[in-house]
């Protein structure tokens, strides 16, 4: 058992965790990551083969664009709705 490398006191334990972070400003769940997790202070740690095999798949951590409008769909997201929001010239279609 490893010893947790935050408080030095606890042990860590393998645990499934949901991944959320930001990527290429959107915001990316992952559920049942393998994690380590310590039984004292509660610090996670992403498996590294995990995440490994991850970051190719999202690309780089990013952080939030405050400028563009975030949207939330009621629906489930069709092909012709993705193309829709992709758009970068909606203001220009309404005038």
């Amino acid at each position: 058992m490893k010893t947790c490398g935050y408080c030095h006191v606890g042990h860590l334990h393998k645990q499934h965790i949901t991944y959320m972070n930001w990527h290429a400003g959107l915001f990316v769940s992952v559920p049942n990551m393998s994690a380590w997790l310590c039984d004292v202070c509660a610090n996670c740690e992403i498996d590294a083969d995990a995440i490994n095999r991850l970051m190719p798949l999202l690309g780089p951590v990013t952080r939030p664009d405050p400028t563009q409008p975030r949207h939330v769909h009621q629906q489930p997201v069709t092909g012709e709705a993705l193309r829709e929001d992709l758009d970068s010239d909606h203001d220009r279609k309404r005038a």
